[in-house]
């Protein structure tokens, strides 16, 4: 890999910078400044420990004694899973030597490395040799692109791969799948891990979402805000009771599961294409033909978008914004509607521009999602938020800062 970029006298200097300042005096943006240093600082230590792991493999070629994931794993603070995760960089950037240019450069971080790995561990070796073909590509995109919005693009780059349009990577994911259950000897709580196929998945996670909405209107528990994984855990126990009339209500009649999967009509007739719109509302990848599939059983709700890409009003409701509502601002964001905020929007709240207590409507031109951080930043932390034009451009002002602009369609592209 090499020598990284940072010289050692701007090293010294940024590590210097840090160890002399006083935190506690440290205005907001002298603090934005210091977190730049330590990002440089960060980079240069993930790029000297990649380093080190490539020489370690070097050197386990010339003697077995020598153990790269024994060593890895011996470093104060590291784990297996660490010493995994690091060679699995490795390997990647062998496979993608124009994301490891991107990455020496500090271009990239190695959070973009981590989606390209993550991208592969789903792929066949020759699989994994025909995306790497594209490396180029991924170097451009990595270089202008978040680690999530670029993780997507990979994602659905690997998609289109699939001459069968991804069905054979879902019959691996659910070969797979499972489900491991034990007890903490320190909490004694019942601990769960475990792993599903996307379509599996996307029903688990659908039936867990419709459950909460049922019970938790407002994400309220005795009147206490609670947060969105204990709102999961008490819906989870309220299915396998299903002593309630209202989850009973959900599953009656059909044990089917209601999820959303936005998908543009030119894809679910004829395939995907360059500019296929396929999204769940979540982090789950469909193929095509599940979708197709899904689409023949399930009850079709169109929504109608605009030439900006905005969804079209679906009309009134009460206080809280309706179950169609909801939809249309899924198919509209992928996430929180604040900037940089990476909230999915399927754990979001609508929240009312012009608020409900002020006379403000429940109306599709009234609602943005935002997560449970930034609704509270709006209504306790002096937040103020615009929606400027028909393109639903969002104002945000804090308190004491300049106005930031964001506008929709970018939230729209990335599902492109």
């Amino acid at each position: 890999m090499g020598q990284v970029t940072i010289s050692p006298q701007d090293f010294c200097d940024v590590v210097s910078r840090l160890h002399e300042c006083d935190v506690s005096t440290l205005s907001a943006e002298t603090v934005r400044h210091a977190l730049h240093d330590v990002a440089a600082i960060s980079a240069w230590v993930e790029t000297m420990r990649l380093s080190l792991t490539r020489r370690l493999q070097h050197l386990s070629q010339q003697s077995a004694a020598v153990s790269p994931s024994d060593i890895l794993a011996s470093t104060p603070g590291a784990t297996r899973a660490d010493a995994k995760r690091t060679i699995s960089r490795v390997t990647t950037l062998d496979l993608v030597p124009q994301l490891e240019v991107a990455l020496h450069n500090g271009e990239v971080s190695v959070a973009h490395v981590d989606a390209v790995t993550s991208a592969f561990a789903q792929l066949e070796d020759h699989e994994r040799a025909r995306v790497a073909e594209r490396g180029d590509w991924i170097q451009m995109v990595a270089s202008h692109s978040t680690p999530d919005n670029f993780a997507r693009a990979v994602r659905n780059a690997v998609r289109q791969l699939h001459d069968d349009e991804g069905l054979s990577m879902l019959d691996r994911q659910r070969r797979r799948a499972y489900l491991r259950h034990w007890v903490d000897r320190d909490s004694g709580m019942v601990c769960m891990r475990g792993e599903f196929d996307p379509e599996n998945g996307l029903r688990i996670i659908g039936r867990l979402q419709n459950t909460i909405e049922k019970l938790f209107r407002g994400y309220t528990v005795d009147g206490e805000v609670r947060t969105p994984d204990h709102l999961r855990a008490l819906s989870l126990c309220a299915i396998l009771e299903d002593t309630s009339s209202t989850v009973s209500s959900i599953s009656s009649g059909s044990s089917r599961t209601e999820v959303s999967v936005i998908v543009d009509l030119q894809t679910l007739q004829s395939g995907l294409h360059k500019h296929s719109i396929l999204h769940t509302g979540s982090d789950v990848e469909l193929p095509v033909e599940t979708v197709r599939r899904m689409a023949c059983e399930a009850k079709i709700v169109p929504i109608v978008f605009d030439s900006n890409g905005v969804v079209l009003d679906l009309g009134r409701s009460t206080r809280l914004a309706s179950k169609h509502q909801r939809r249309a601002l899924e198919a509209m964001y992928a996430h929180c509607a604040i900037p940089n905020c990476h909230v999915p929007v399927a754990q979001c709240q609508p929240h009312h521009i012009n608020y409900w207590s002020m006379g403000g409507a429940t109306d599709m031109k009234n609602l943005v999602p935002v997560c449970a951080h930034h609704h509270r930043c709006v209504h306790e932390g002096g937040w103020k938020l615009e929606i400027i034009g028909a393109s639903r451009g969002l104002r945000v002002r804090e308190p004491g800062r300049a106005a930031v602009t964001v506008s929709l369609p970018d939230s729209v592209r990335m599902r492109q």
